[in-house]
Formats: C-alpha cells, sequence, structure tokens
C-alpha cells in the first residue's frame, strides 16, 4: 500500500514548511517514509496506516523546538483518526512502543509495566514517528482505542485528559482535604476536570480550587466543577501560603512553580515544564519525562513506590555527598560515572537497567541523578521511582520545602482506558468538555495561524480539521 500527501513541518526556527510525504508498505511487512522522494524513516510490523480527522493543539506543540528530538517533523498527537477501509474511528496513544506494535519479546521496561518509559520508544508527533497536523499517520496497532462511545469532540482531547488523570492518580486527593490547580487553561482546565471525575467516581470528598488571573478562566474553572475559583490578581498571595494540600502546577513557568511552593503544605505535582532551568534544577523537565519524584529522605520514603506498582526498592543509589554511615539500609555508594557503569553490568542483568531510589545531597547531584551524562538521555533512577534528599537547603526554596516535609512529584502520560471509563461514568462531564473548552477551529492548512492563535491567552483549546 503507498499513500502519498503533502503535510506542513514544524522547523527548529519556530515556523512551518510545506513537504511531500509518502509512506509505503503493510501493517504485516512494515513501512517505509519518505519525505520529498528521500527514504527518511523505516518502521517494522505493526503499524496501521490511518486518516487524521481532528488533531489538538497543545504546549507541547507551541514548545516543540526546546524538546531534544530532531527537527524538522510533522508534530501533533492529540489526535482523532479514521481506518480508510472500515471508516472506524480512533483515539490513538501516543507512545511508540514494542508493546504498543505487539512485538515480542519485550523489553525490561514492557515487562515492568512502565512501555511508555522505553528508551527505544518513539513518539507520535514528538520523536521521529510522524504526528496528526499530517492527514496520514503510521499507528501502532495496540495504540488504537475505539472511540465510539464518546462524542468526537470530546475524544480529541482524551491524550490531554489522560495525562491530566495521570497526575490525579500519581497524586490523589485525601479525604477532606483542598487541592488547587495553578494555572488552568489548556492542560490545567483538563485536570480540573479530572480531579471532578476522580471524585465523582471514587466517592471522596475533598475542596477543588481553581488560582488564575484571566476571567475567562476563571469562570471556565468554575463551569468545569471547580468549588472555587480564585483571582491571583485580587488578593494577597501570602494569604494562600500552605493553604492547600497539594498543588497541581500547570503554568510551565519557573515562577509558577516557585509559587506552587509556597501555596502547598504537602506536595506540588508538576506537570507541565518548557526545558528552563527551575529552582535550581536543570533537568527538570526530564524529571517530567521520566515522572520522578522528590522527596524527603526518611525510613518512610524508602518504600516509596507509585500505586498498583509491582517493584521492590532493592537497587538504591547513594550520591557522592552522603557521608552517613548509619544509613538503615545497605546501598551503592559510588561515583556517578561508578553508577552508569554498574547499572549496565551483569549485575543488573534481567531486570530494568536503573536504580529504584537515589539519595542526593545537593542540587548537582539531583540533576545528575535525572540525567547523569550530558550526551544520554538514560536516567540514574528508574521512570516513576524517586530521589531522596538529604542534605542542607542553603536557602533554595526547593530543598527548603524537602527539609519541611514536602514532596515533589510530576507524571507524563496517562492510560486512556481509565480516561475513557471515567469520561463515559461522567457523561454530562465528557459533554461539557469540548463545548467549554473548544474555543477555536482551524483546517490543516492554517497550521501557523492555529499556533499563533493558541499562544494567545484568550484562548483555551485550539483544533485543527482535515
Amino acid at each position: 500500500m503507498k499513500q502519498s500527501f503533502t503535510s506542513l513541518e514544524y522547523t527548529s526556527e519556530d515556523s512551518f514548511m510545506e513537504t511531500e510525504y509518502s509512506y509505503d508498505g503493510s501493517e504485516e511487512t512494515g513501512w517505509k517514509i519518505f519525505r520529498n522522494g528521500k527514504e527518511h524513516l523505516e518502521l517494522g510490523k505493526g503499524y496501521k496506516l490511518l486518516q487524521t480527522i481532528l488533531c489538538g493543539v497543545c504546549s507541547t506543540d507551541l514548545d516543540r523546538r526546546f524538546l531534544p528530538f530532531p527537527l524538522p517533523q510533522i508534530t501533533g498527537h492529540e489526535l482523532i483518526a479514521m481506518d480508510p477501509t472500515t471508516k472506524k474511528k480512533y483515539a490513538v496513544e501516543i507512545n511508540d512502543t514494542l508493546e504498543a506494535r505487539g512485538e515480542t519479546p519485550l523489553d525490561s521496561f514492557c515487562s515492568s509495566g512502565i512501555p511508555t518509559h522505553s528508551p527505544t520508544r518513539q513518539v507520535l508527533g514528538i520523536d521521529r514517528l510522524p504526528g496528526g497536523f499530517g492527514k496520514f499517520i503510521l499507528a501502532p496497532k495496540n495504540a488504537m482505542i475505539d472511540i465510539e462511545s464518546i462524542p468526537e469532540d470530546t475524544a480529541v482531547m482524551m491524550e490531554p485528559f489522560a495525562a491530566a488523570l495521570q497526575a490525579v492518580i500519581a497524586s490523589p486527593p485525601k479525604e477532606g482535604s483542598e487541592v488547587a490547580v495553578l494555572g488552568p487553561r489548556r492542560l490545567g482546565s483538563l485536570l480540573l476536570a479530572a480531579l471532578v471525575g476522580y471524585r465523582q467516581s471514587s466517592g471522596k470528598k475533598f475542596k477543588i480550587t481553581s488560582l488564575a488571573r484571566h476571567d475567562h478562566l476563571l469562570n471556565l474553572s468554575k463551569q468545569l466543577g471547580a468549588d472555587e475559583a480564585i483571582d491571583l490578581r485580587k488578593l494577597e498571595l501570602s494569604s494562600l501560603y500552605k493553604r492547600f494540600s497539594i498543588v497541581y502546577d500547570t503554568t510551565s513557568k519557573p515562577e509558577g512553580f516557585e509559587l506552587a511552593l509556597k501555596l502547598a503544605k504537602d506536595e506540588v505535582h508538576i506537570k507541565s515544564t518548557n526545558g528552563l532551568e527551575v529552582s535550581g534544577i536543570k533537568k527538570m523537565t526530564e524529571l517530567v519525562v521520566d515522572e520522578l519524584s522528590i522527596i524527603p529522605f526518611s525510613e518512610e520514603s524508602m518504600k516509596f513506590h507509585w500505586e498498583n506498582s509491582n517493584y521492590q526498592n532493592d537497587k538504591i543509589y547513594i550520591s557522592p555527598s552522603i557521608h552517613d554511615s548509619k544509613l538503615p539500609f545497605s546501598g551503592y555508594k559510588l561515583s556517578f560515572q561508578e553508577a552508569i557503569s554498574i547499572i549496565h553490568s551483569k549485575e543488573f542483568e534481567n531486570r530494568l537497567p536503573r536504580f529504584d531510589l537515589a539519595i542526593a545531597g545537593n542540587l548537582a547531584e539531583i540533576d545528575s541523578c535525572i540525567r547523569p551524562m550530558s550526551n544520554s538521555e538514560d536516567s540514574l533512577v528508574r521512570p516513576r521511582g524517586a530521589i531522596l534528599f538529604r542534605g542542607d537547603s542553603n536557602g533554595n526554596s526547593l530543598l527548603e520545602f524537602l527539609n519541611s516535609g514536602g514532596k515533589i512529584r510530576s507524571s507524563r502520560c496517562g492510560d486512556f482506558h481509565l480516561a475513557l471509563k471515567i469520561l463515559k461514568e461522567n457523561s454530562e462531564l465528557a459533554k461539557k468538555l469540548p463545548q467549554l473548552m473548544i474555543t477555536h477551529e482551524f483546517s490543516a492548512n492554517e497550521l501557523e495561524k492555529a499556533f499563533s492563535i493558541a499562544r494567545d491567552s484568550n484562548s483555551v483549546k485550539v483544533i485543527v480539521r482535515h
């Protein structure tokens, strides 16, 4: 099968260029992707050709040039696509992994229950695999989620809704607590919706507060189900300090995160970054990509794990600055270079080649636990693992928050099946999402305008239709 089309590619100059694409192959034999007549990418078996219908514009698309993946590329990953033969419509999960393609044997990441973190993965519309701003995509066959049970304009928000719900699952509110969403625009408004849906489905009672500086976002928050919407322009911020059990920061700005540290009593969940240094951490974006946590060192912290995870914390790295000889466990006290070597040695065979936890004593060591090598995107700590901080804060706001008992959590992609379940259980919420959030729609040849409007603070969700 051969399918040719013209598409607008996104470039490192934050612009678009028209490019000719051609997909040649089949699900059974594999595919070759040609760009302007030259072979561009070769894919194996397990991909299905789908025709794109809708694709949303998100902050990742707008900041794509800051991510460490090749450009130019056809971007777009919040999409609905149709099988040209059966006319059946699907939302498509964005991670292209062995599990998603149906290949065996699985790698250690897939077999450990974290396929979305496999280092061999490609990411639809973000890393190599052409995305939904093109007329056609090649979708891993197990990443296709039937959306016949919900409206099409709700389903186009499945990917960001699932990502928002992942934050709630990773940092669930406690009974009787008050939580806040800081910066409720695109992802933040969906996080509010995810909290509302989770509250109704779980039966938990907790208060949901929205924190914003724009009238239309405050109104949107209330319409989506927030119990209170606070205008940050109209009060002394200090009156909110330490009010909220959890603050979900969706601002993607260093100053937003700094504010979240002041507002939260127990936890800040960082959901969105843009590649910049945040509170002295140079690798905060990578921390979110790996869904890592930074928590205070304690014996209780040694038991850290994500809910429903199936691993034990039996490989613990101790950074060079940690000199306490009375640690209540045996770990690997090594230089970072030695640590890199050992996770690729026989000692780590037949398991995930990462430490389960790491203990760090300063900001530089936290960064090194996230990315120990400047020329590699491999972490020292397993995805969804934790870095335990044991040291002096030295006036740093993030470290002071940790030393006061606070936690930093993060999350990335979510489970489409769980998101679909929540939306089906909350049918009124599923109807409201597109009505309240989709503010603009453009054709696929108007990407530049769509991006421009998406950057305007008066827009919420911008979608592109083919």
